[in-house]
């Protein structure tokens, strides 16, 4: 028991020494009107709240922080929206406009997703498409901000 907990401990230890490095070479990319993100949240929080006419989508990686993009402001790309996500060991939350659709296809791995928008039956209704991967942390699409919530 002791050994097992011992290598635990040794890749945690690893994991976060991989994203203080990860912190210090990569940037994140997008602002307000930006059309494709790039967003990278190590050992910290961001929020990010788009404008961009459209939006297309973009990567978001979080690492032991916490991502909140928020929508409502945004127009939708023709096509859709797309975003990529890699959560390990940390949060993201979606805000989308009444009336949005999320899909999140990707894979969980002692993880979750929580979907609290509300459903709509209109099969026109603009579709954000979450793919990518949850490592023991978590995803939740709203139609409101936590931010707002807490304050």
């Amino acid at each position: 028991m002791k050994i097992l907990l011992r290598m635990l401990g040794l890749a945690i230890a690893g994991a976060f020494g991989a994203a203080l490095i990860a912190k210090m070479t990569l940037k994140s990319k997008g602002d307000p009107s930006t059309e494709e993100i790039d967003l990278v949240t190590i050992i910290g929080g961001q929020e990010l709240v788009s404008s961009a006419d459209p939006f297309y989508g973009g990567k978001v990686l979080t690492l032991f922080g916490g991502t909140l993009l928020d929508l409502r402001k945004a127009q939708p790309a023709p096509t859709g929206v797309h975003l990529d996500v890699a959560i390990v060991m940390g949060g993201f939350s979606l805000v989308v406009p009444s009336g949005w659709k999320v899909e999140f296809v990707g894979d969980r791995l002692g993880g979750g997703y929580d979907d609290a928008t509300h459903p709509t039956t209109d099969p026109d209704a603009p579709v954000v498409r979450v793919t990518g991967k949850i490592i023991f942390g978590g995803f939740q699409a709203t139609t409101r901000s936590p931010v707002e919530v807490v304050a």
